[in-house]
């Protein structure tokens, strides 16, 4: 195991332990790592490969306990790293980086944070990962539980967002596992059906948005998607 790997799962038994992690989920490229449990370690699931721990604050926030979370990041040697133009403050590590996300609705708050006070931590408000919040699953995982999108949601929201990534590294990794992971759902009669109810779920422009941006990427996708569309 490497040490990012190991880093990440101690993270997670800290804030396991500490009853957080029922309240928040799990984001970003580390949903692979359970995405290819969930799926019986299928090779089409792209492994790891990001230094960024992301994990969303549903909104609005339903948190149960009152927990110091930078505490119990500072004992694992994370350090805070504030942003005094905004106030928002992320966690770093020398092996990984964590931040705390959630859906910006309605206006909004601009460049401010959101405050999460029983957590004692603030939260980046980003647009689009209503999406993510509204469709989860619950994945069993060395006897912790973790809150995760529906493979098909994680697809649809790369697909959503990726004209908005400024990081053109970032950019091109997201869409290769959006690609990747999305063509191996339209495999799966299941996650076939998933990924037309969320999609027919969404706002016509959003709707919109993912057909332009698959066909540029997954013609199997963009096919799927249109046929349907069409009907």
């Amino acid at each position: 195991m490497t040490k990012q790997n190991n880093l990440f799962l101690v993270t997670l038994k800290a804030l396991h332990n500490s009853g957080v992690l029922e309240d928040i989920m799990l984001i970003g490229s580390w949903c692979h790592h359970f995405y290819r449990v969930y799926f019986n370690n299928a090779p089409e699931i792209p492994a790891v490969r990001t230094l960024d721990i992301d994990f969303l604050i549903p909104n609005p926030p339903k948190i149960h306990k009152d927990v110091n979370v930078p505490e119990i990041l500072g004992s694992l040697d994370f350090t805070p790293v504030h942003h005094f133009l905004t106030g928002y403050t992320k966690y770093v590590h020398p092996e990984l980086e964590l931040e705390f996300l959630i859906p910006d609705l309605g206006r909004g708050k601009g460049s401010k944070p959101y405050e999460i006070p029983k957590l004692h931590i603030n939260a980046v408000g980003l647009r689009f990962l209503n999406l993510l919040q509204s469709h989860i699953i619950k994945i069993e995982y060395k006897h912790m539980t973790i809150t995760l999108p529906e493979p098909a949601a994680y697809v649809l929201h790369k697909f959503i967002i990726q004209e908005r990534r400024k990081n053109k590294e970032k950019q091109k990794r997201d869409l290769s596992a959006a690609k990747n992971i999305g063509e191996f759902l339209l495999r799966n009669k299941t996650q076939r059906k998933k990924l037309l109810e969320i999609f027919f779920s969404l706002p016509k422009k959003w709707q919109a948005k993912i057909i332009r941006n698959v066909k540029a990427n997954s013609q199997p996708i963009f096919d799927f998607l249109s046929e349907k569309e069409k009907r």
